[in-house]
């Protein structure tokens, strides 16, 4: 059979809270390039995002978290930055571990998925 014509499910992991994306791919994304970079505009550059609208991610994250996520350094002498809290790590592996989890469900769930819908 054409792949084209096959039917398959497909997904992405969004964790929400309030009504609101708390972690989503470009949340989780954007705090593994601050966690390399040590800066919000240095991670937005890198990942060709507005500094603004990295701002806001993060921003919202935090906002939404029970406990800090991105902690932001003031600027001076050394030139401020932010890092990613012990419980941001934390939320970046088992946020990657439930990505993973969803991943092998529709793999495992596509195999005889198509079987559905022959007529």
């Amino acid at each position: 059979m054409n792949q084209h014509n096959a039917f398959y499910m497909d997904g992405t992991l969004s964790i929400c809270r309030e009504g609101d994306v708390f972690l989503g791919n470009a949340q989780v994304r954007l705090l593994k390039q601050v966690l390399k970079d040590g800066s919000i505009h240095a991670a937005a550059k890198n990942l060709k995002m507005s500094y603004q609208h990295a701002w806001h991610l993060l921003d919202k994250v935090n906002q939404l978290s029970p406990l800090p996520v991105l902690i932001r350094q003031k600027g001076g002498r050394d030139g401020g930055g932010c890092v990613i809290s012990n419980y941001g790590l934390k939320l970046i592996r088992t946020f990657e571990a439930k990505e993973l989890a969803l991943k092998e469900f529709l793999a495992n769930n596509n195999a005889d998925f198509d079987i559905c819908f022959f007529l």
